[in-house]
């Protein structure tokens, strides 16, 4: 299961990289508060995080492909869990360097 969840996150990398959302909505896109400030923000959240769908994504094949060599099965519900701490990690990656570029205002830190 962790290697389709990696196929699915390089696949919406790709279409993230292909297809950015241009303006900002509530449907498509990296949306999170800070990214959601501006046109300015948003477009750095959209490129940045498409390329952080993408390296998750290699990450959980990677992972699937030790366990598979290990021999190991693993129980889905640590699967879940895996999973769940790899998509928080991203987000936290895509917040601090959003951060290291914008001010908590949105506007671009000097």
């Amino acid at each position: 299961m962790i290697a389709l969840i990696g196929i699915i996150c390089i696949v919406i990398g790709f279409i993230f990289k292909a297809f950015p959302p241009r303006k900002i909505n509530r449907i498509y896109g990296y949306r999170t508060k800070l990214s959601m400030k501006n046109e300015d923000t948003w477009n750095v959240a959209q490129k940045y995080s498409a390329n952080t769908f993408i390296i998750l994504g290699f990450i959980y094949l990677a992972l699937e492909f030790i366990l598979n060599q290990l021999s190991k099965t693993i129980n889905v519900s640590y699967e879940n869990i895996i999973i769940l701490i790899g998509l928080v990690i991203m987000i936290i990656l895509d917040e601090m360097h959003l951060k290291k570029i914008f001010n908590n205002d949105g506007n671009r830190k000097l």
